[in-house]
């Protein structure tokens, strides 16, 4: 886990380790089938588990981390993976996190057989009554991320660039599932019914900043990765939106025209990326940015104040500031 973000979640340092055993053990299966090596492959693609770490500091934060809260930061886990595999299928992604995708090396039906097997791997994890509690907050999720795959593309067809569908999607597949991740948190802690609303706006809200700040970084040239991968990907997003309300109609339809096609050139690219990052265009999304991330901020600042509230604040704050 990178350094920060280490420091950032030392409340839960313990809870973390059990939560990598764990997890190691989820993603395994015969030493010598081919299904063995690919979940091996995917265990070692670690991401930041940002999931679970919401889930525990919102459970240690309003009542404590339970044996149910580490089976559901496990599972929130597993069907974040699981929509991965099946979104470099539907990008063509070869990269990720530095590293080779899944469908790069073993192709795309092994990929999406593989998601499922983490979907079902993840249902498997349900075995007590409090469990099944918590079952319209993953039938949710299930239900939420194929939804804003296909409304993107929907999207793309339909040459929709309103801010209203733009928020309908990053919603549906990202901030959806860390809504899940709080909420799940929130209930396995036996923590008071009451604070239900709050956790779940806080999550919509740390979803939503994420991912416009994922957004922004696309069209940054800093951060370590290649830029304008949404405009290659055709990828409708919030500083393209708004760099097509400043252009005039005819420009538009040259931008539009560009984005669409199949042409393009890395270094066309890059030129375009450019021109939107030293827009008016990249303040307004900065404007909405901080409007998401206040809102989350000060949610997290209303729960009682521990260590793992305090945490919960610091990670929002990383999240929001960070460049890669």
């Amino acid at each position: 886990m990178e350094k920060n973000l280490k420091n950032i979640t030392s409340c839960i340092e313990k809870d973390l380790e059990d939560f990598e055993q764990r997890f190691s053990k989820c993603l395994s299966d015969k030493e010598d089938s081919t299904l063995h090596q690919i979940l091996r492959y995917a265990f070692d693609m670690k991401g930041k588990r940002i999931r679970p770490v919401l889930a525990m500091l919102v459970a240690g934060g309003l009542g404590q981390i339970t044996e149910q809260t580490k089976r559901a930061s496990l599972i929130v886990e597993l069907l974040h993976m699981a929509s991965l595999l099946h979104d470099d299928v539907l990008d063509n992604s070869n990269k990720r996190r530095g590293k080779q995708t899944i469908n790069s090396l073993w192709g795309n039906h092994v990929a999406i057989l593989v998601g499922d097997y983490m979907y079902g791997r993840a249902l498997s994890l349900i075995n007590t009554r409090e469990d099944f509690n918590l079952m319209p907050i993953y039938a949710k999720i299930a239900m939420d991320l194929p939804k804003g795959e296909i409304d993107e593309m929907e999207s793309t067809e339909k040459t929709d660039t309103s801010v209203e569908t733009y928020l309908k999607v990053i919603y549906n597949k990202t901030a959806s599932l860390i809504e899940a991740s709080v909420l799940a948190g929130l209930v396995s802690s036996g923590a008071d019914a009451k604070y239900e609303e709050q956790i779940r706006e806080l999550g919509k809200s740390i979803g939503i900043a994420y991912q416009i700040k994922d957004d922004m970084l696309d069209y940054k040239n800093n951060t370590g990765k290649q830029q304008g991968i949404d405009i290659q990907e055709k990828k409708i997003t919030l500083p393209l939106i708004y760099f097509l309300e400043q252009s005039s109609e005819t420009e538009k339809e040259k931008i539009l025209e560009f984005v669409y096609s199949d042409q393009k050139t890395q270094e066309e690219t890059d030129s375009f990326v450019a021109r939107i990052s030293q827009s008016e265009a990249m303040k307004k999304v900065e404007a909405d940015l901080e409007y998401h991330s206040r809102k989350a901020l000060q949610i997290a600042e209303s729960l009682p104040q521990n260590a793992y509230t305090m945490a919960l604040t610091q990670l929002v704050q990383y999240l929001i500031f960070r460049e890669f």
